[in-house]
């Protein structure tokens, strides 16, 4: 590849899903791993590794930028990280085993469409509540007990399967339990740092590592990262939600019809 479309490439995909993954507390994954499959060449499971370790290391910036804000839930982040780190263990160990790569894609695509009409729709239909700013000193004792274990558990085994930094699964798992959004983001976002970093742990043990393109991506990313926290406490909830939904379709549509397309023909 050209060098100067290498670094174009570099930039493009550290920058945007860089940006995206904490204004919106989601990793970027939705677009950094159709990027590195589609513009690198990376195989999809080298591009798990990239994507998990980028997220583990560049998120911590945009995380220190929600707790100044009082968006993270310290003790949602620590039941919600720990459980799901066990089953993001779980999942990438079945990834690196046993998964084929065209199944992969048609999963990561998939779930991406489904996860997107379900916020989407969630969002619509409570716009009007979805309008004001809340912070952790404003808010009742949110859930971080068993229903959030559980579930974040079922998130982080889907998220080992799927490659993802996990915000994608664990953000509508906030909204579900009635977290704030921005809350809800903040939370997702440090929960990110234990469960990417499992998951690129376990990527790289069975030799999936590509360290100069994490190196290359995930400098870039931690500038991206610290901009988009910054902006996510300007942004109205209902507008990072519905940016959220219409991205990880987009996203997820092109993966799924490229894979789909690669097993039936």
């Amino acid at each position: 590849m050209d060098p100067i479309l290498f670094w174009i490439y570099i930039l493009i995909i550290a920058l945007l899903p860089g940006f995206l993954a904490t204004w919106l507390g989601v990793g970027g994954c939705f677009l950094r791993i159709p990027m590195l499959i589609y513009l690198l060449g990376l195989n999809i499971k080298q591009a798990y590794f990239v994507n998990q370790a980028v997220i583990a290391v560049t998120t911590i910036p945009g995380v220190i930028e929600h707790y100044r804000k009082k968006h993270v839930y310290t003790k949602g982040t620590i039941a919600a990280g720990i459980s799901a780190a066990l089953g993001v263990a779980f999942g990438a160990y079945v990834v690196a085993k046993y998964l084929p790569t065209e199944i992969l894609k048609i999963i990561f695509g998939f779930a991406c469409i489904g996860v997107g009409i379900y916020v989407a729709e969630k969002t619509m239909k409570m716009r009007g509540k979805l309008i004001k700013h809340v912070t952790i000193e404003e808010t009742e004792r949110l859930d971080c007990g068993p229903r959030l274990i559980l579930l974040m558990f079922l998130a982080g085994f889907a998220t080992g399967i799927c490659g993802f930094g996990g915000g994608i699964y664990y953000l509508p798992i906030y909204f579900f339990l009635e977290y704030p959004t921005h809350i809800a983001i903040g939370t997702s976002s440090a929960q990110m740092i234990i469960t990417a970093s499992v998951g690129a742990s376990v990527l790289a043990y069975y030799g999936f590592a590509d360290i100069l393109i994490f190196a290359c991506v995930g400098v870039f990313t931690l500038i991206a990262s610290w901009i988009g926290a910054r902006l996510s406490a300007k942004t109205m909830p209902w507008i990072l939600r519905l940016v959220y939904a219409a991205l990880i379709i987009l996203a997820g549509s092109y993966v799924a019809i490229d894979g789909l397309a690669h097993v039936l023909l």
